[in-house]
């Protein structure tokens, strides 16, 4: 049996994007690019175009930033005490090294700190198993995470 090396953990920070720089607007549209047709896109045929609309007071983007540079995002959406996250993504080059993961759980913490529910809908079914290994619980279409 043939043993590979573990690829290392890419250390990232949290960061709400509300007014994403022009940096950080090619960064999102290489993940669109990289992860579509399901992964960070809100539905849009043109990648990018609807990423910015889809921003508002109530919406906006949580990114994990590395070395100046957003390597992975997830989607966010604020109703009342309620957060839904939405269609995530890594940038191919860093995927596997734990860019997601550190990124839920950085949201985890945020969202404890400002007590805050996080909910998400479950289009993809191969997000249920890790998202439920962090703490969440729901039913097959949605899953929810209310800080302790």
């Amino acid at each position: 049996m043939r043993k590979y090396a573990k690829e290392p953990v890419v250390p990232v920070k949290l960061e709400h994007l509300t007014t994403p720089a022009d940096a950080d607007w090619l960064d999102l549209e290489k993940i669109i690019a990289e992860t579509a047709p399901t992964g960070l896109n809100p539905g849009s045929a043109e990648p990018g175009a609807d990423l910015r609309q889809w921003l508002s007071d109530d919406r906006w983007i949580m990114g994990a930033r590395f070395n100046d540079r957003i390597i992975g995002a997830v989607l966010a959406e604020r109703q009342g005490s309620v957060v839904t996250l939405s269609a995530a993504g890594v940038r191919k080059i860093t995927q596997r090294r734990g860019v997601m993961h550190q990124l839920l759980h950085f949201i985890q913490r945020w969202a404890g700190e400002q007590n805050l529910t996080l909910q998400v809908n479950l289009d993809d079914c191969g997000l249920r198993a890790p998202l439920c290994n962090r703490g969440f619980s729901g039913d097959d279409a949605h899953l929810q995470f209310q800080p302790g």
